[in-house]
């Protein structure tokens, strides 16, 4: 039985709800070590999801990462909104993941696993990876309900039907089994996603979550997923002016204002503590750390 730390790294601000260099900063000098150095301690191998232009501004950081033993992915190439990939034609998400993929490859070598940003996924997505040799995805999330709470909340309905175990991505809808070379690697969820967000917002639903997900884990050899940002490991100053994302009154009052209110607790020492406790359930249930292609490997020596 396997667990997967699987960790975006981004300059998404979550106190002041923008992308900017302070924040891309701070994930480089105090998030990304704080969190390799908590990966060390117990022995966790588990996979990076890097945006284009965070890797362009650190390489030093992908770099590390890549040292330490983990994984390297690509998060697209920016984790603006209007860069969802569920937005974005066909052309200009080649376009950005070529981009990010080469500004990666250049600091490691080659890689194969993919995250869209906010896990935004598009019809169009999977041929794309499959073109340019991705071989995991991991931006499902079943059985999952974010109401209004999140951009893309409509097409993400999509995600209460679609399979938990891993799956082969159909080359048009990402969210049913399909026949392409792309591996799904579902997040762990069941209504609430077994997050970091979860996990600080509420300690106590993110372990009656993850007990859940480890008993049917122990019953369907299904792996469980965790998803982190090494941006919550670190705190800073709340500017005077919130950054508007959205011009949409639904959209900024919900995935903004509400959303963005409730994400504040627990940032921090107290993340990094509360992740720590993640790690010792997954050890006390008895499960290995992987990467997300160790488990694509893993199933492609079962078949």
């Amino acid at each position: 039985m396997y667990t997967l730390m699987t960790n975006d790294v981004e300059e998404c601000s979550i106190v002041n709800n923008n992308l900017n260099p302070h924040i891309a900063k701070k994930v480089h000098e105090k998030g990304l070590p704080r969190l390799l150095d908590l990966y060390s301690k117990y022995d966790v191998r588990g996979t990076f999801y890097f945006t284009g232009t965070f890797s362009a501004r650190y390489p030093e950081s992908v770099q590390n990462v890549f040292d330490h033993g983990h994984e390297v992915g690509c998060h697209g190439y920016h984790h603006g909104k209007e860069y969802g990939f569920d937005v974005l034609n066909t052309k200009d998400q080649f376009l950005h993941l070529t981009k990010a993929k080469k500004i990666i490859e250049r600091i490691v070598g080659k890689i194969e696993a993919f995250r869209a940003p906010a896990l935004r996924i598009g019809n169009n997505t999977v041929k794309i990876l499959e073109k340019l040799k991705f071989k995991t995805d991991s931006s499902i999330s079943p059985q999952r309900f974010d109401g209004p709470l999140t951009f893309g909340s409509l097409r993400k309905l999509r995600w209460l039907t679609a399979p938990r175990q891993p799956y082969q991505l159909d080359y048009s809808n990402p969210f049913i089994a399909g026949k392409s070379n792309v591996l799904e690697v579902p997040l762990s969820s069941m209504l609430l996603s077994y997050q970091g967000t979860t996990m600080r917002i509420s300690p106590e639903i993110n372990a009656l979550l993850g007990n859940y997900l480890y008993k049917e884990s122990q019953k369907t050899n299904k792996p469980v997923v965790f998803l982190f940002h090494p941006t919550e490991m670190v705190t800073e100053s709340k500017s005077n002016r919130l950054h508007k994302r959205s011009n949409n009154y639904l959209e900024n009052l919900f995935a903004e204002r509400i959303r963005g209110k409730i994400k504040l607790r627990n940032l921090g020492k107290s993340s990094e503590k509360l992740l720590e406790s993640v790690l010792k359930k997954a050890i006390t249930e008895g499960h290995e750390f992987l990467s997300v292609s160790d488990i694509r490997r893993h199933k492609s020596n079962n078949l």
